[in-house]
């Protein structure tokens, strides 16, 4: 399994990025539900966000966010960074190792 920190930069007013937010989150949601998703959220100034992923390649996880809404409207870019978790909190064992 390959572990990826995924950064948007929001491409559009926080007026018309907020009109998908909802349909983001479920999309972000699905991810969530068979495991791929860890945490997500907005940055801080709210210029983008930032996503901690897992996948078998970047290839196919850069394909599934191709489904979100953001990317769909043309609202965000999305940057993939590869990671190698070595250090982490024994309650994560289970999501790293799945």
């Amino acid at each position: 399994m390959k572990f990826f920190l995924i950064e948007l930069e929001y491409l559009v007013p926080l007026e018309k990025l907020d009109q998908a937010v909802p349909a983001h989150r479920e999309f972000l949601q699905t991810l969530y539900d068979v495991g791929t998703l860890l945490l997500s959220g907005p940055k801080e100034p709210r210029n983008g966000g930032m996503i901690i992923a897992k996948s078998i390649s970047l290839e196919k996880i850069s394909e599934l966010m191709k489904g979100d809404p953001f990317a769909k409207l043309g609202y965000a870019n999305y940057k993939y960074t590869e990671f190698h978790p070595v250090k982490h909190q024994t309650f994560l064992k289970s999501w790293l190792e799945g």
